[in-house]
């Protein structure tokens, strides 16, 4: 059995991209495919002698060679993932949240899609996609507004092209259902490495620091834990990640509370989380490892009650929420949080027993079982 495992782009080490390795994992044989490749970015961890060569004469990869800038292969995405040729292939594993389900397979090739949400500038988060790339003058906006509707219309059609659709969560195959109109998804939660992170005395006493973790864009709203800790200077929040739009969120800070930091390894990240007070998140999101990862520390979680996380959480035990999308009542909650913590509301192994749930191990089995069947 040939398998082409295809991941939308090599650009970063995130989440996304430890379901592909994960996949590496099962099927280390298995040819790897993208997009765009940024072998200083990722090398380490998949390496350049890894990927397919069709990938280095993609016109994406030729465009993001030359600028460093994966946003300007927006308009040369179609174009480049139907240019892969996968008929040697008896199955074609992709990871898609955007683009990667696009690929044109032979009928009998199994082309078995793991989407880790439908295109969020393609549809529900068009507007502010358009706001962080300077969405200003009008000659821009005739172009974009032209180019999201085709690729939206191109995005729509190559829905139908999977044979095996598989979801992140619940929540994101609600929305997959509304923009695509199919209903034969099957939800299968993106592995943790909860064994990681659990494997510490969940006895020992915290440091009196809160923690964040998410790529530093505009719409993961970090800036609104960055208010709240400003008007409460006595609490320390640590910011982990990097990305676009974190000399913004510099520029709003005006406390030394409030530290910004990045991880370079497990281990690292690890001590971060296990020695946190508790886990703040501002974002609306389908599925988001980290929480659970937080809670593999037996950290509880602040969080907006929406999306996801209610999936992956127990109300009252391991989490509190905050209720209004417009955050206004974020700086009320965080604090009665700040103080339930300090009361020991939460049950710690309960906390790290539902983190469980959602382990790698139960993730191997369950693509094992698709795969081979």
């Amino acid at each position: 059995m040939k398998i082409a495992i295809l991941h939308e782009m090599f650009v970063k080490l995130g989440w996304a991209e430890n379901v592909v390795d994960t996949f590496l994992e099962i099927y280390p044989e298995a040819d790897l495919f993208t997009l765009i490749y940024d072998e200083k970015k990722v090398g380490e961890k998949f390496p350049k002698n890894k990927i397919n060569s069709q990938v280095f004469s993609l016109t994406t990869q030729k465009i993001y060679n030359l600028t460093k800038k994966q946003r300007l292969c927006l308009p040369y995405m179609a174009s480049s993932i139907e240019k892969l040729d996968f008929s040697e292939y008896d199955i074609v594993l992709c990871s898609s949240s955007g683009f990667a389900h696009w690929a044109i397979t032979k009928p009998e090739t199994k082309f078995i899609v793991y989407y880790h949400s439908p295109s969020r500038y393609l549809w529900d988060y068009t507007n502010e996609y358009k706001k962080s790339i300077w969405f200003s003058s009008w000659l821009k906006a005739y172009f974009l507004n032209k180019l999201f509707l085709k690729l939206r219309i191109w995005d729509y059609m190559a829905s139908a092209r999977s044979d095996i659709p598989l979801i992140a969560s619940k929540h994101a195959w609600k929305r997959i259902k509304k923009y695509y109109r199919r209903n034969d998804y099957q939800v299968v939660y993106p592995p943790v490495e909860t064994e990681k992170f659990i494997n510490h005395k969940i006895w020992e006493k915290k440091e009196e620091y809160y923690i964040t973790i998410a790529a530093l864009t505009e719409w993961k709203r970090v800036d609104i834990a960055i208010n709240t800790f400003n008007k409460t200077p006595e609490k320390k929040l640590k910011i982990i990640w990097i990305w676009d739009y974190e000399n913004n969120l510099k520029k709003m800070t005006k406390s030394k509370n409030i530290e910004f930091l990045w991880y370079k390894s497990w281990k690292e990240l690890t001590n971060y989380l296990k020695n946190a007070k508790g886990f703040i998140f501002c974002s609306q999101e389908d599925f988001w490892i980290a929480p659970v990862e937080a809670m593999a520390c037996w950290i509880p979680i602040l969080w907006l009650w929406s999306w996801g996380l209610t999936e992956t959480n127990i109300e009252w035990i391991t989490w509190e929420f905050f209720l209004d999308s417009n955050w206004k009542d974020f700086l009320e909650k965080f604090l009665e949080f700040d103080k339930n913590i300090d009361n020991k509301k939460y049950d710690s192994e309960k906390i790290v027993e539902n983190a469980k749930k959602f382990s790698k191990q139960n993730f191997v089995k369950q693509i094992k079982k698709i795969v081979e069947n």
